[in-house]
């Protein structure tokens, strides 16, 4: 059995959100760790969150083999995060997906998915939360801050306050210390896209409150569970995104 200490959980950014009701939560991306894997199985293994989504929910119904396969798979993500985090290696990350975890008030809700091109200039991006969390904002703010962190579009917060315990705790002091923001170099791409069902219209609507233009459906271009299927292109330059952002600049 090794003993070899997991790697460290690093915060990627931070962000108070402001939900309908008129409460606030505070949202975190950050990198997988082995814990995630009970969370993770159960939007995973979620028949409605999978509907749209290239994975098949009966690879995690069974509560064994399920938490088997999402703690190798957390743990091969921890791994990668710690690569590109750690060792701010973009080129590792090119042609990989890498899932970070989406948290809110310290609970993990979800992911948001990042596949860099293999020259390193595009990205596709994608999220996935708890169908309990839906409908409140919290995947809009998660592909926020994914955006912020690919395009580089804002100076790097906290210099040394972005890594985690193992468990995904922190000291009392450094939580105090750490402020909204970006925790991380970013690869700075030039455009950043997502590949949508054509049916899944609460996906095409939040990329496109976000700010992503819809550039086309393709008809019947994917065989998908079954079916072929329309995909929604919708896609953001870097310089779209800086100039919604810093519309006065």
């Amino acid at each position: 059995m090794s003993n070899a200490r997991p790697p460290p959980v690093y915060v990627v950014a931070r962000s108070v959100h402001s939900v309908a009701d008129g409460s606030t939560a505070m949202l975190v991306l950050r990198t997988f760790s082995r814990a995630d894997a009970h969370t993770f199985r159960a939007y995973r293994s979620d028949a409605a969150t999978a509907r749209f989504q290239s994975w098949d929910p009966a690879t995690y119904g069974d509560e064994e083999r399920g938490l088997k396969v999402c703690a190798h798979f957390c743990s091969q993500q921890s791994a990668l995060g710690a690569l590109v985090f750690g060792d701010t290696d973009f080129v590792a990350l090119r042609g990989r997906w890498l899932q970070l975890a989406l948290d809110a008030d310290g609970a993990h809700i979800g992911d948001i998915g990042i596949l860099i091109s293999p020259d390193g200039r595009q990205a596709t991006i994608g999220a996935t939360l708890l169908p309990t969390m839906t409908g409140r904002g919290y995947g809009r703010v998660g592909v926020r801050m994914a955006l912020d962190w690919l395009f580089a579009a804002v100076p790097v917060a906290g210099a040394g306050l972005g890594e985690l315990q193992s468990d995904g705790s922190r000291s009392q002091e450094t939580a105090e210390e750490i402020v909204d923001g970006v925790f991380a170099p970013g690869p700075a791409v030039h455009r950043i896209s997502a590949l949508i069902d054509a049916r899944n219209e609460r996906s095409v609507h939040l990329f496109e409150r976000v700010g992503f233009r819809k550039e086309g459906v393709h008809k019947q271009a994917s065989w998908f569970k079954g079916e072929f299927t329309d995909d929604v292109v919708v896609a953001i330059l870097r310089s779209e995104w800086m100039e919604r952002k810093f519309p006065n600049a």
